[in-house]
């Protein structure tokens, strides 16, 4: 091999919006400490050439650069399986009908999908589809229970549009009337009574708009959305304070774990996980439901995006923090009220959400033509997850391109990691398979941390952990 084959630089296009030029930040942070012969670059006419590796944004990907199998890409072309919520519940359902036994089981909140565009379709979909969510409705009201509360997702949203959470059949529907789209005759009758409405629902909440309450800024449109979930609540949460405080204040929090897939397939977990806390403290559904049926969902959705386009300018500063930290935290409800979380429980639900992880990778794997993974692809997928007061794990969802702002700045180190971690299982491994990469072998391993990253307290286990390698067909 000549000189100049051997030490030939090799360019990585890095494409974001401008909102997240923090990722090109941490990418040229990344790639300094492990490819530093490496170019990057930002667009396309600094490109003299293809390039060696497309690491963007999924809508600014070349996918005819990728049929060429020795370059590399951040992203498979199809994982709907995966990320689509609706998707998602098939792929576990079809999963666990064979694979009964599977951990999978018990992480798996109880989920069932359908399209519908109007209120009046919910009576149908009730005897058919959601039969047991009409179950849940009539053992309320039959027999005196305390009504089973459920979480409406739109199947193609982000961001928290189109959450809901309802008990019964009538708010279901009312849900439903609000997503339909209003004519215009409507929206001049309507004009007029909005400031009142707006009013009175202010006056109702102690000071929250009715958009706070009810998530009126989050709307969708269910003509255009027509695919939908309906998922158990879970009603047992793990709550902690979410700052240190002498006045301990029960908040609800989920998990963010960034899962890094390589190949086909070999599939990652990124320790330290996140902890996203609720913007208010915790009560249940049903204490906090207002005499209509409103409530502020501020206090049960962890989702920072949620908060920050319901509450706006007025919504309090997110708490987050890692899992891996929160050791001496102390538990603020169930049977273990007033404990310390303590590291064994946390290496305990760290093995839960690495089994979760490998479970409902299998089942995309086993979804057919629905997720594909590529030999020359790799991608970091967002798993959210939320821990109940017994240290079990539920699946809530999976995000392609997840928002790596959500750790803000005290934590974008943890990005920083990741990034790099992924660069060593993915992007070096697979251009050293040509012998081309030696100039860059003496750069740093994975256990060679940043100076930055090991001052963040971000305790116990760090960096990627490998849960699943299975041998997939080549699908492109």
């Amino acid at each position: 091999m000549t000189e100049t084959a051997e030490f030939r630089q090799r360019t990585a296009l890095v494409l974001y919006p401008a909102s997240q030029a923090y990722v090109l930040d941490s990418l040229k942070t990344a790639f300094a400490a492990k490819l530093p012969k490496w170019r990057i670059a930002s667009s396309r006419n600094d490109l003299a050439a293809k390039p060696d590796l497309q690491w963007s944004d999924y809508d600014e990907i070349d996918w005819d650069w990728v049929m060429d199998e020795n370059t590399l890409v951040n992203s498979y072309a199809i994982r709907k399986a995966l990320i689509r919520k609706s998707n998602l519940a098939h792929t576990i359902a079809l999963f666990l009908s064979k694979n009964p036994d599977s951990p999978l089981r018990q992480a798996a909140p109880k989920t069932f999908h359908f399209t519908c565009s109007f209120a009046d379709e919910i009576d149908e979909l009730l005897m058919d589809d959601l039969y047991e969510v009409d179950q849940s409705f009539a053992e309320a009201e039959e027999k005196g229970a305390p009504p089973k509360w459920w979480i409406l997702k739109a199947a193609l949203a982000d961001k928290g549009n189109g959450i809901r959470l309802f008990s019964d059949r009538e708010t279901l529907e009312e849900i439903f009337r609000e997503f339909e789209p209003e004519s215009d005759d409507e929206e001049d009758e309507e004009d007029e009574e909005d400031e009142e409405d707006e009013e009175r629902a202010n006056a109702m909440s102690g000071g929250i708009t009715r958009a706070a309450m009810f998530g009126a800024d989050t709307r969708v449109d269910a003509t255009q959305l027509r695919e939908w979930v309906i998922q158990e609540y879970v009603s047992n949460p793990l709550l902690l304070d979410s700052k240190p405080s002498s006045n301990s204040v029960p908040t609800k929090f989920h998990l963010r774990v960034y899962v890094v897939a390589v190949g086909g397939i070999t599939v990652y977990v990124h320790h330290p996980f996140l902890a996203l806390f609720a913007s208010s403290p915790y009560t249940s559904p049903a204490e906090t439901a207002s005499e209509t049926g409103e409530f502020d969902l501020s206090a049960h959705l962890t989702n920072t995006c949620l908060q920050t386009a319901v509450l706006g300018e007025e919504a309090p500063q997110v708490s987050v923090s890692t899992l891996q930290s929160m050791a001496d935290k102390v538990i603020l409800s169930g049977q273990h009220k007033g404990e310390k979380l303590g590291a064994e429980r946390i290496e305990a639900i760290e093995e839960r959400v690495r089994e979760t992880v490998a479970e409902v990778f299998k089942a995309a794997v086993g979804a057919g033509s629905s997720f594909q993974p590529l030999p020359n692809a790799f991608e970091i997928f967002g798993v959210d997850l939320l821990v109940d007061d017994n240290f079990g794990v539920s699946l809530l969802e999976i995000n392609a391109c997840p928002d790596f702002g959500q750790t803000g700045a005290e934590l974008q180190e943890v990005i920083d990691h990741l990034f790099s971690c992924t660069i060593d299982v993915a992007v070096r491994p697979f251009f050293a398979r040509t012998g081309d990469d030696k100039a860059d072998s003496s750069a740093s391993g994975p256990d060679q941390l940043s100076d930055s990253f090991e001052r963040l307290k971000v305790g116990g286990s760090r960096g990627l952990k490998e849960v699943l390698r299975l041998q997939v067909r080549k699908a492109f």
